[in-house]
């Protein structure tokens, strides 16, 4: 079980550009970028919990460091979120998360 999660990560991580999803996102990675901004204060708290297990996960598994959103708020977190969805309506949860992590990544080794 954990070596197919594993596996499944490593495969979300490496398609972390603008291609198409290749792998099955779990939990609320689908969900759409016009949700998360429509959102109610329950579905935040569950939408966010997803996305904090996404690069928790990714920290874990595939980042060589201890915290690939090292220094940036829950706020600022959210804020980088709602600015991706409100740019990129179309995309998804995953897509969003999968961008931020490539940000943060960019210009790293490895």
């Amino acid at each position: 079980m954990r070596s197919t999660f594993t596996t499944l990560l490593l495969l979300g991580a490496l398609t972390c550009s603008a291609h198409a999803q290749t792998y099955v996102s779990l939990g609320y990675g689908g969900v759409s970028c016009a949700a998360w901004a429509f959102r109610k204060p329950i579905e935040s708290k569950a939408y966010e919990a997803w996305l904090y297990g996404y690069l928790s996960s990714y920290n874990a598994f595939v980042f060589k460091g201890p915290n690939v959103i090292d220094g940036m708020s829950e706020e600022q977190v959210r804020g980088w979120v709602d600015a991706y969805c409100k740019k990129s309506p179309g995309q998804n949860l995953d897509a969003a998360v999968r961008a931020l992590i490539e940000q943060q990544t960019a210009g790293q080794p490895g």
